[in-house]
């Protein structure tokens, strides 16, 4: 009883703090000094289109807005599995609108933090390009200070972004930004002095992937949360598209930088992705899937044991892969045509990314949702939880795999 007080008053004591930081906030907000130097940026602009039109109405002219594709509109397949009726995760993404992708350019924005953040000349944030994976209003609103703002020489490219850090949001919303740049400034990133990428401790796949794209060690800028630069001028791609939908051009610019990379390894057409060595949403019965798999003729591979180059390889003369929802999964965007993927979800989690890679490349996708041991009570827990396999269903659904794609 005593806990439960204790705890309820300090959740009214956060409350209250949080009241009157909003309030302080707001108060910065109205006085005429700029976030520069304190506070947080003033309002947000929508699009950067929306910027660009009221920079040129309003006579600033340094500033130039670079279309790259139009929207498109398109219909994935149906994904397979051995139930009546589909996840309704996937029936809301049946029809999926790419957004339109451009670049944008100006002098006097700033960058805030480690995920690109962008604030404008007229202390906005713009916020088509300054992603964020939480809902409700922007972290940067929350300052009452931000990071002191470090003068920065020449042109520098904006690359990170929310989850930039990350396997998956590298490979597919980051790197297609620097097709983007080429593209739109007709391949003149040479001209580029430096590029903001996210951090790249726990991500060796960045340096690496931007080496093989011809941009050195040497021009990158690791952007952390004490991260806050104002370069001469900033040139910032659109987001490829939207998180979790990369676009069939993204995903062809991919394969056409890094396959021709990969290790040279031995194939194995039976791949078994395993998440035993992650800290996160593995199988609760493991020993028993790995035993089956095994018996099937599967090898089991852990991904995170194998550089960027052996990952492209594995996947790319794989024939048939079976494998926990995970980043691994990224790995798709480097199979043939009809390889046979089935994915396995926990009941708590399930998330349709590799289904839109799958769909967009050809391969044949299938899925079984497993059982979960544990309730959760955050979207964070969902996120980890980790899911127990009924044997039984997998080998349905394995069945199912071989007797369509014979």
């Amino acid at each position: 009883m005593k806990i439960n007080l204790v705890l309820s008053l300090r959740e009214k004591i956060k409350n209250i703090l949080r009241f009157f930081k909003r309030q302080a906030i707001f108060a910065i907000q109205s006085l005429p000094i700029s976030s520069k130097y304190f506070g947080p940026p003033k309002e947000t602009y929508p699009s950067s289109e929306e910027y660009f039109n009221i920079c040129k109405k309003n006579n600033f002219n340094d500033i130039f807005y670079i279309p790259f594709l139009p929207s498109h509109t398109y219909t994935r397949n149906c994904p397979r599995s051995i139930y009546k009726k589909h996840h309704w995760k996937f029936d809301n993404m049946y029809v999926h609108v790419d957004p339109k992708t451009f670049v944008i350019s100006a002098s006097n924005c700033r960058l805030v933090g480690s995920i690109g953040t962008i604030i404008t000349h007229d202390d906005k944030l713009l916020s088509d390009v300054s992603q964020q994976f939480s809902g409700g209003e922007h972290f940067i609103f929350n300052y009452l200070k931000l990071p002191t703002c470090q003068q920065v020489n020449g042109t520098v490219a904006v690359l990170a972004t929310a989850g930039g850090e990350t396997y998956f949001h590298w490979l597919t919303e980051v790197i297609p930004r620097v097709e983007i740049l080429r593209k739109a400034l007709s391949n003149k990133i040479e001209n580029i002095d430096l590029f903001i990428v996210n951090p790249a401790d726990k991500l060796p796949i960045i340096i690496e992937s931007l080496s093989l794209l011809g941009i050195p060690l040497n021009k990158l800028i690791f952007a952390d949360i004490d991260t806050h630069i104002q370069p001469e001028r900033f040139i910032i791609p659109s987001l490829p598209g939207s998180t979790g939908n990369p676009p069939a051009w993204a995903l062809k610019f991919l394969r056409e930088s890094f396959l021709n990379h990969k290790s040279e390894i031995e194939p194995i057409s039976k791949l078994y992705i395993s998440r035993a060595k992650a800290s996160y949403r593995n199988f609760i019965n493991e020993d028993e899937v790995f035993e089956y798999m095994s018996a099937i003729g599967f090898t089991t591979i852990y991904l995170e044991e194998h550089n960027f180059k052996t990952q492209i390889a594995l996947l790319s003369n794989a024939e048939v892969i079976v494998a926990p929802h995970g980043a691994g999964l990224t790995n798709l965007i480097w199979c043939n045509p009809g390889t046979k993927v089935l994915e396995i979800f926990s009941p708590n989690y399930v998330n349709v990314c590799f289904w839109t890679i799958a769909d967009s490349l050809g391969l044949e996708y299938f899925y079984m949702i497993g059982n979960s041991e544990s309730s959760v009570d955050s979207s964070s827990q969902m996120c980890q939880d980790n899911i127990y396999v009924p044997i039984e269903e997998l080998i349905l659904s394995l069945a199912m795999l071989n007797n369509e794609s014979d």
